[in-house]
């Protein structure tokens, strides 16, 4: 029971996202504290919530796809109103912490990834492949949620690059995955970008999302007033391997299973830009 309730809620997917409104904390602030820790987990809430939603909304789609068949609710061992009950607890819960961190603010925030990501994304995604472009708004609430809560706001430079960033990353991450499960997505009924464009274009369109996620990324580190000439220097390297994995999606021979290993190596090299301005955002924060 309790490895299907954290299956139901992708616990360890919506754990990696709440890290983004751990790491905008700190790229805010230069610090930590109890309000970052609580901001993460009002995130981590919510995703869990979301995502349990989500799967009482595809559970018969989800029974139709080797990848999904064994989730809870898909494969019989939870019910959709157990499903549901799980959903709603979360997200109030979420609810309850992110208004005692940020007020009604907050409130509207969570209730707007709860409406795009459950009312409009999901049914969208069964209707056109190309969802998966308003659906990348999505990944700009937590680094959003974390940037509030440090006490700064949305309208600064810093946080735009950020949000531009998160933003442009979701598409090349989420036509990886297509790559990979373009035929259980089939067999689940959902369009795909695969039918759409086709192996080759869909390789090249990856390639130009993730050479714009490359430049968001230079854009983000550029607008930061970096610290360390380590941190420039990382960076720099992290962005020739990140445009060198991308490459392989220009290659005639790509194979469709090489995705995994690009997806990989990508969503590694763009969260480790992250992961370095926030520790320069620290040091530099302790040291003046």
């Amino acid at each position: 029971m309790i490895k299907d309730f954290f299956v139901v809620t992708k616990f360890v997917l919506s754990f990696a996202v709440s890290l983004s409104a751990l790491f905008a904390y700190i790229m805010a602030k230069g610090e930590v504290g109890l309000d970052m820790l609580l901001a993460t987990l009002s995130v981590l809430l919510v995703a869990m919530g979301v995502s349990t939603f989500n799967q009482v909304q595809e559970y018969k789609e989800d029974s139709k796809m080797q990848r999904t068949k064994n989730r809870p609710i898909a494969a019989g061992r939870m019910t959709p109103r157990t499903g549901f009950i799980i959903a709603g607890s979360l997200i109030i819960l979420s609810m309850i912490l992110i208004y005692s961190l940020l007020g009604l603010t907050g409130i509207n925030i969570f209730m707007f990834a709860f409406i795009w990501y459950n009312a409009m994304y999901t049914p969208l995604k069964k209707k056109s492949a190309l969802a998966v472009v308003p659906g990348a708004i999505l990944g700009v609430i937590p680094p959003a949620i974390g940037w509030l809560v440090a006490g700064h706001s949305l309208m600064e430079l810093e946080f735009i690059a950020i949000a531009l960033y998160y933003f442009i990353w979701q598409v090349p991450h989420f036509w990886l995955l297509v790559m990979l499960f373009h035929g259980d997505y089939k067999d689940g009924g959902y369009p795909t970008a695969m039918k759409l464009f086709g192996q080759a274009s869909l390789q090249r369109l990856t390639f130009v999302w993730l050479i714009f996620t490359i430049q968001s990324g230079i854009f983000m580190v550029s607008v930061f007033e970096v610290y360390s000439m380590i941190t420039i220097g990382l960076s720099i390297l992290v962005g020739i391997w990140a445009f060198i994995s991308s490459l392989e999606l220009l290659n005639a021979t790509f194979k469709l299973s090489n995705a995994r290993r690009v997806f990989w190596k990508i969503n590694a090299s763009f969260l480790a830009i992250v992961i370095l301005l926030s520790i320069d955002e620290y040091v530099k924060h302790h040291i003046s």
